[in-house]
């Protein structure tokens, strides 16, 4: 879906951004971005002529082209830095769909166009015990308290459900040998013959090995046009201790280029960032007058909205000690 071209039209809150999508802009080999021509023909003719009708009082804080709010928004160094207009709660549908209207009369290739909402950094943020129903249900209402719910068709929504297995003082990790009796206890309907298929297919399945130690693996599975799936259209189980070396950005832990060690300059760097390395595994042990740090196996699902509450609750404890492996944290890093 990402390479249908799109614009960020608001956001709630600081994570919960708004786009509007345009697929009759589409093409296989072009960029997923809407010229600015097509950008100047949505404000000017779709967006501002909407807010003027739904919200007449805004006339004197809405800009008066897309030009004019171009150039106020440009930085000095070439950047740029958005004003917002708040729109109350109880005209947003109004907005919506007006604005919807004039896109659909205006061009063609703005016919069909819809609203998606893209919400990031929300994992974590409803921890709560899945064997008690009322903490399911709460966890539930938090992460969707800025969605109508009761206007959604939840099979048309995808919601990924995770459950974290943890050892205090240790690092907790899958067995390779046993994922697919992980995934036969996610999809029990399923043949065992096809989910051992599944495993094979390297389009479908994917392992993520752990030290490069064979037996210690968590993998990705996408079984959306899995039979028997029971609805769960993707499984992923991993290793939390990749937090202590994830970066969003080409850090210390970045993928190295074989020409880095032909040149003095970029040679000692990896070495001055090897010392930076040893030192982040050297207190995620223990060492040192920090306290550590511990790792879990987290496994999650894609399933519709409307079974999230009631899917991976817990796993049988038979099953959990055929499939983890509990490392002391010292020993790991």
């Amino acid at each position: 879906m990402h390479k249908i071209p799109n614009v960020p039209l608001g956001k709630v809150q600081q994570r919960h951004v708004v786009r509007i999508f345009f697929p009759r802009l589409y093409s296989a080999h072009g960029a997923a971005m809407v010229s600015q021509e097509n950008l100047a023909l949505i404000y000017d003719r779709c967006l501002r002529p909407t807010l003027a009708e739904v919200l007449p009082e805004f006339a004197d804080r809405a800009p008066t082209s897309y030009a004019a709010a171009y150039m106020q928004a440009k930085t000095r160094a070439g950047g740029l830095a958005f004003n917002t207009l708040d729109v109350p709660w109880n005209r947003l549908e109004e907005v919506a769909t007006n604005l919807l209207a004039k896109l659909q009369e205006q061009e063609p290739a703005f016919r069909d166009a819809y609203f998606v909402h893209e919400l990031r950094g929300t994992k974590g943020g409803t921890i709560h015990d899945g064997e008690k129903d009322w903490e399911r249900q709460m966890a539930f209402e938090d992460m969707f308290e800025h969605v109508d719910v009761d206007n959604l068709n939840p099979q048309e929504w995808l919601v990924d459900v995770a459950l974290t297995i943890g050892v205090e003082g240790h690092v907790v990790t899958w067995r390779k040998s046993c994922h697919r009796d992980l995934l036969r206890h996610l999809m029990p309907r399923a043949c065992p013959q096809k989910v051992a298929a599944l495993t094979r297919n390297r389009q479908k399945f994917h392992f993520d090995r752990t030290l490069q130690i064979k037996e210690l693996a968590g993998f990705r599975a996408t079984t959306a046009n899995f039979k028997d799936n029971d609805e769960i259209t993707y499984v992923q189980a991993y290793c939390t201790e990749k937090n202590a070396s994830y970066q969003l950005h080409p850090g210390v832990f970045r993928r190295r280029q074989p020409r880095e060690l032909l040149k003095k300059k970029t040679e000692q760097k990896i070495v001055d960032d090897l010392d930076v390395m040893s030192q982040t595994f050297y207190e995620c042990a223990g060492e040192g007058n920090v306290e550590g740090r511990d790792g879990c196996a987290r496994l999650e699902i894609r399933i519709p909205l409307d079974k999230a509450r009631d899917s991976l609750v817990t796993l049988p404890r038979e099953l959990v000690e055929r499939c983890v492996v509990a490392i002391s944290r010292r020993v790991w890093w």
